[in-house]
């Protein structure tokens, strides 16, 4: 797993990243809708972990390719591509229309992982599901910024997701009871299945890849903007 969250060296570059990049905090989200039903001409994509039926879509769905993300929303290497790539991606990429963005939230690190991964797919609901993922991170992105260790560290709580959810103008009754339910316990499992096939057993987070014209290709390296430019692009 290409992360290190209890090394100060570690903490220390991302924080300086987040003093730099300063506004980049708060990414211009555009209009979230849900992947259609894949055609029949992708059906490998499925047996890959690739499939991205019925997640929320960041962007156009007709973009010619999608950015599909596996990601624990307590990694630290996943706050950092949050903090430091994604706002690149979304103004190059998804804002121009050229690809669209998924995300298949896996919550192997802990309590608040699983929390977490619950109340962004009761967020899913209601439409909400990227406005919830954003501020879940920016949470994570404070506990760096205070040096602390963002693992379980007691911020994301029922309280937290409850009030997200108000101040996004969800429906909280509806919320709360999908959360206090579990009701997507099997979904998100079904994301750690895909990811062992996507990944060949070696998961590792933030993984990623780039499906374009039925075919999913990795991106080696999720730092590098570039790298899904030209992909996206090819």
């Amino acid at each position: 797993m290409p992360k290190n969250n209890k090394t100060t060296i570690a903490l220390s570059i991302i924080v300086a990243a987040i003093i730099i990049a300063g506004a980049i905090l708060y990414v211009a989200r555009p209009k979230t809708t849900v992947a259609p039903a894949a055609s029949n001409s992708q059906p490998s994509l499925a047996d890959k972990g690739l499939s991205i039926d019925g997640l929320p879509v960041l962007g156009d769905p007709k973009a010619p390719a999608t950015i599909l993300e596996f990601g624990d929303f307590q990694c630290i290497a996943c706050v950092r591509f949050f903090a430091m790539a994604e706002p690149q991606i979304t103004k190059d990429l998804i804002n121009t229309g050229k690809a669209n963005m998924v995300f298949k939230i896996l919550d192997f690190i802990g309590p608040e992982s699983i929390d977490a991964a619950e109340a962004a797919e009761c967020s899913a609901d209601q439409g909400k599901f990227w406005e919830m993922h954003d501020a879940i991170y920016n949470a994570e992105l404070n506990e760096v910024k205070a040096n602390k260790n963002n693992e379980n560290s007691g911020n994301l709580t029922k309280n937290f997701f409850v009030s997200t959810a108000k101040n996004l103008g969800m429906d909280v009754n509806q919320f709360t009871s999908c959360y206090d339910s579990q009701k997507y316990a099997s979904k998100i499992a079904s994301f750690y299945t895909d990811a062992g096939k996507a990944l060949g057993g070696l998961i590792s987070t933030p993984s990623i890849f780039v499906i374009k014209n039925g075919v999913g290709q990795k991106v080696d390296n999720p730092f590098d903007v570039t790298s899904f430019e030209k992909i996206v692009n090819q």
